[in-house]
């Protein structure tokens, strides 16, 4: 899909156009063969510029060639597949987190955008939920979705840390390996969060230090860079922190998984031991033996089994506790 929009002072919300002029942002998402033959053609781009950024295993980077910079940052996203609405939970446990790259060319009068599927952070600026924004400030335009983009990291990683807790309450009394698999799940989650904004974090420090043409900075820029780069630490840390203390917790609730299933396997077991006793005396007096005179003519021997066999069993229960065994 292809996508041309261009920011009129009156209006905070960038308008759509038919044409490719100076001063407007491209945008391409999933593009098709023909608008990617349009835009290398209008802009004299090469087309490897473009199939590199629709590359989902693209590292992070910047790359200045020829009057104009590549720049290259994951984009956080939920995976939706089976996804309950208004949740981060599916069907069949959590979702899960991942990253995809999120690639921007920025020449002397456009910038273009190129991403494999709809990304909420660009979302928000055709919007015209961004303050101050305009196609026509390029190293703005991309300083505020540097800025806005790990502010969703932020926010994905405080969603990760509900269903942590969620998933943690429910590990206590678990027996089964689900929790354990949830939990498997966001920490998977946290490795490509992590590995994103370690990542994201050299894009912003080689932007700060080695600003190309095509990415002047004012003081203005300088102040919004610098907000971005504390954002992404703070995204960074947050993701460590998550990450180490999950693992604390996945060994501690393993632990108390195995404790919960040996607490059952003993109750079973002294079950097993107390109802052993009536068992053995049924079968004795159920072979072919010669039964004793106090039982063969008493009416009431079966009950004496009965309170007998109950009895041994009674005690045996008792120096159970007694030894504290159950």
């Amino acid at each position: 899909m292809l996508e041309i929009y261009r920011t009129t002072d009156n209006s905070a919300t960038p308008s759509r156009v038919s044409e490719i002029t100076s001063g407007c942002w491209v945008r391409l998402i999933q593009p098709t063969e023909e608008e990617i033959t349009r835009v290398c053609t209008t802009l004299s781009i090469p087309r490897d510029d473009i199939i590199t950024l629709l590359d989902d295993e693209e590292s992070p980077r910047i790359e200045h060639d020829e009057g104009r910079t590549l720049i290259i940052v994951d984009t956080p996203y939920i995976d939706t597949d089976d996804l309950d609405e208004n949740s981060a939970r599916t069907t069949n446990g959590v979702a899960s987190y991942a990253t995809i790259p999120s690639g921007f060319i920025v020449m002397e009068d456009i910038i273009l955008t190129v991403s494999l599927r709809q990304n909420p952070v660009i979302q928000s600026f055709i919007e015209g939920k961004v303050k101050n924004f305009s196609t026509v400030k390029k190293t703005r335009f991309l300083l505020q979705f540097l800025y806005k983009n790990a502010k969703l990291f932020i926010m994905h990683l405080r969603q990760i840390d509900r269903l942590t807790v969620d998933i943690e309450h429910r590990l206590y009394k678990a027996t089964r390996n689900e929790e354990l698999y949830d939990m498997l799940r966001v920490s998977k989650s946290l490795v490509y969060i992590t590995n994103a904004l370690k990542a994201n974090g050299a894009v912003l420090d080689k932007l700060s230090r080695f600003p190309t043409p095509e990415v002047r900075m004012y003081e203005e820029d300088e102040d919004l860079l610098d907000d971005t780069i504390i954002e992404n630490r703070q995204a960074l840390e947050m993701a460590q922190t998550y990450s180490s203390t999950l693992g604390s917790i996945m060994d501690t609730c393993a632990s108390i998984i195995n404790n919960n299933v040996n607490s059952i396997m003993k109750l079973f077991t002294v079950v097993t031991i107390v109802l052993t006793i009536p068992t053995m005396i049924a079968s004795f007096f159920g072979m072919n033996v010669i039964i004793p005179d106090l039982f063969s003519d008493n009416p009431f021997a079966f009950l004496l089994l009965i309170a007998g066999s109950l009895s041994v069993s009674a005690i045996l229960l008792w120096l159970l506790f007694h030894k504290r065994v159950i």
